[in-house]
């Protein structure tokens, strides 16, 4: 879920050559205390695993995986959802599986 704000909104619609209404009803939508969130996931502007507004990204895209914020064991599934498709997440748990010695075969003759 990545939070947008109205800054952002303003700032990727002008990019895009939209007015802001039309953009953050194509792209954004309400979520908890009224703040604005992407209404789509994967992201519609994410295309061949690559960020189509990369130089004008949101802020939580900046951040995201956000694996050096506290509290990332609470986001590791969120997180994990986005292997296939990010290459930071797909980096990070294959270094992960590395550092913990984590190999399929160990677990293929496994009762």
């Amino acid at each position: 879920m990545i939070q947008v704000t109205a800054t952002e909104a303003n700032r990727v619609a002008a990019l895009l050559q939209e007015d802001t209404d039309e953009f953050t009803n194509a792209y954004l939508e309400k979520g908890i205390g009224q703040q604005m969130i992407l209404n789509s996931m994967p992201c519609r502007f994410l295309h061949n695993l690559s960020c189509t507004i990369y130089e004008h990204r949101f802020g939580g895209c900046r951040e995201f995986p956000a694996l050096h914020l506290p509290g990332f064991t609470d986001r590791f599934f969120t997180v994990l959802m986005h292997y296939g498709r990010c290459p930071i997440v797909f980096n990070t748990i294959e270094a992960l599986k590395m550092e913990c010695d984590f190999f399929k075969e160990d677990f293929q003759n496994t009762p």
